[in-house]
């Protein structure tokens, strides 16, 4: 119990604040139609969740607008070799392989206190489109570990990692409408209320730290074109 009690101190605290009880969702959103449920909502971020066929910690996503044009909320997401300068809890990113559109990174978190690190690589696919309108995605999936090499790390591989962004320009291109979506089981002997618990408080520090990000002097602005083309080579 101990240790539960340091996870919801860790990953609650600092999270975004005056989250309503029970959020107003219009019937006709299409986020519940697909099955997801609503959890939460503050400042116009809406955080659903949804259960995962054979796991114990449902998938979260969270739906908000961010005022920076969607090519250059992408260049941020996708800037992974710098994760560690402004993603919570992340202490290393690196890529290790990439390709056209198709990243294979190679991360590392830190929790303060007694938990254990989590190290873990994923591959991570990209993709643009301009017809009928312009759409940018981000998904990621965790490699198996028994493709990975050993690190010599300490820690322990999550039992589960997936996710994506989907962005679309609102109000002329100069906002973007944004999805993010998260699987995260971190493994170990965590009881999966509270992995849920902590996840739902995860993605607005997430939202909260790609948003300064994107704002401000450090975000990275993509060369014309298809932003997943010029940001690939980097």
């Amino acid at each position: 119990m101990r240790f539960a009690f340091l996870f919801l101190t860790l990953l609650g605290t600092g999270a975004a604040t005056a989250e309503s009880a029970g959020p107003t969702v219009p019937e006709e959103d299409p986020i519940l139609k697909a099955g997801w449920y609503p959890v939460s909502e503050r400042g116009g971020l809406r955080l659903y969740n949804r259960a995962v066929p054979g796991a114990a910690v449902p998938a979260a996503l969270v739906t908000v607008r961010i005022e920076v044009p969607p090519a250059r909320l992408f260049s941020v997401i996708t800037d992974y070799d710098r994760f560690a300068e402004f993603v919570p809890y992340v202490v290393r990113s690196r890529v290790v392989h990439r390709e056209d559109g198709l990243r294979r990174v190679s991360q590392h978190m830190r929790f303060p206190g007694p938990l254990a690190d989590r190290h873990y690589d994923i591959e991570s696919r990209d993709s643009y489109t301009s017809f009928p309108q312009e759409h940018w995605r981000v998904e990621w999936h965790l490699v198996p570990e028994r493709d990975l090499p050993a690190s010599g790390e300490a820690g322990i591989t999550p039992t589960a990692f997936t996710g994506y962004w989907e962005l679309a320009p609102v109000t002329g291109g100069a906002a973007t409408e944004a999805i993010y979506s998260l699987h995260f089981d971190p493994g170990g002997a965590l009881p999966a209320w509270l992995v849920t618990f902590a996840m739902n408080r995860y993605l607005p520090k997430v939202i909260d730290a790609v948003r300064t990000r994107a704002i401000g002097p450090d975000g990275i602005t993509s060369s014309p074109g298809n932003p997943a083309t010029s940001v690939s080579g980097r």
